[in-house]
């Protein structure tokens, strides 16, 4: 039974050497913040993940010290999510500090792999489906939906 827990133990080493590996590939002018995410969408559907206090939110979290809110981006979603993606340009700065930043995504990143225990899930939301999930925070449907859709916010 020991060799068996060894190769688990292994297997679970290299996966997270594997994630820490995959480092910021933001080379611009940093921002710094208290948290920031990622907001991608990917032929219509939303990166969002389902957090475990309910309601879901594209992935993001808290900024470690000295790290660029892009970079803190990056992190937080392949964490959330195990996807690679390159920060670009600053969507929204909530209320609370934290950085929305539209970010592209790899073409080798692969599937949706969660790296932590954070979040319930990720998944790729349906655009079409964007009304009829609760979001995590207060308000923040409205926020996403300007970036997401301003022509439908305007009618509104």
């Amino acid at each position: 039974m020991r060799p068996f827990y060894s190769l688990i133990v292994l297997l679970m080493l290299g996966a997270c050497s594997a994630q820490a590996d995959r480092t910021c590939s933001y080379d611009g002018e940093p921002d710094y913040a208290i948290a920031a995410g990622c907001l991608t969408v990917v032929h219509g559907k939303m990166l969002v993940v389902d957090s475990r206090t309910g309601g879901l939110t594209p992935p993001g979290g808290k900024s470690k010290e000295g790290e660029s809110a892009q970079c803190t981006a990056h992190r937080e979603t392949l964490e959330e999510t195990g996807l690679d993606l390159i920060p670009r340009e600053l969507l929204a700065v909530f209320e609370t500090g934290f950085h929305l930043y539209s970010c592209d995504i790899h073409a080798g990143s692969g599937r949706i792999k969660p790296a932590v225990m954070e979040v319930k899930r990720g998944f790729w939301l349906n655009l079409s489906d964007f009304d009829s999930v609760q979001w995590r925070y207060p308000g923040q449907d409205k926020i996403l939906r300007n970036i997401l859709m301003p022509e439908t916010d305007e009618k509104q």
